[in-house]
């Protein structure tokens, strides 16, 4: 997992050859106006999905983690609160191949996502995010950069 501010996304861009496909994205569009959906970015396979949705409490929320692909993960407004993990530490449901996707349970700690900031996740990492920041939730547009592994 990466935790960092947004002003240093490009002290990354050797580690994967799809974070510099990340890094031109971002210096050519306003991630606020970017309507929801799905948006290839190369053609590898990359694409950046875009959704709007309210913050909810840590009992709807689940721990989640992904074989084939890494998430770049970025707040155009709003804010939430992720929990991260390793996944050894969690115990794993059955993998769905088709979706990418595979729940988990255990615990977590914390990180709070916030316009400026970003995160990436890599297959060893559980996260569970959407998690609101106190009682209320906040409404969150949110971009997932899918890159393959």
């Amino acid at each position: 997992m990466i935790f960092d501010s947004l002003d240093n996304f490009r002290s990354y861009v050797g580690l994967h050859a799809g974070f510099a496909d990340v890094q031109a994205f971002l210096s050519e569009t306003d991630l606020s106006t970017l309507p929801e959906g799905k948006h290839p970015i190369n053609d590898n396979g990359s694409y950046a999905s875009v959704n709007e949705y309210n913050t909810r409490s840590i009992e709807d929320c689940f721990i989640e983690c992904h074989q084939k692909f890494i998430d770049v993960q970025i707040i155009a407004w709003g804010e939430e609160n992720i929990g991260v993990a390793h996944k050894r530490f969690c115990v794993e449901q059955q993998y769905d191949h088709d979706n990418d996707f595979q729940k988990l349970t255990g615990r977590v700690d914390f990180i709070r996502l916030v316009p400026g900031l970003f995160v990436v996740f890599f297959p060893h990492d559980a996260h569970e995010p959407g998690v609101r920041n106190g009682t209320e939730a906040v409404p969150v547009k949110k971009i997932v950069f899918k890159i393959p592994v």
